[in-house]
């Protein structure tokens, strides 16, 4: 199965100058947390902290698990097609 950053990646470039800085942060956090969250380092932190407050970091990391969490949930009990009609999952 396709992992969602090489999704993005179809429809948008990280590197793409229409993100901020601080939305390829997020990106780059979204991305390591949904692929391996294991590969998430001290520096990747301190690095994140550049752009955002510990709330604000709290406050993503919340978002991520609980919308990884949410689709995982809705896959597990059938309740949803695990391939969006779009082509597209966000």
């Amino acid at each position: 199965m396709e992992g969602l950053a090489a999704k993005l990646e179809r429809i948008w470039d990280p590197e793409d100058p229409i993100f901020t800085p601080r939305e390829k942060a997020a990106l780059e956090m979204a991305t390591l947390f949904t692929e391996d969250y294991r590969a998430i380092s001290a520096e990747h932190i301190q690095r994140w902290r550049q752009f955002f407050s510990d709330a604000e970091l709290i406050e993503l990391a919340t978002f991520m698990a609980l919308a990884d969490g949410f689709g995982k949930v809705v896959e597990m009990l059938g309740l949803g097609d695990v391939e969006p009609g779009c082509g597209t999952e966000l």
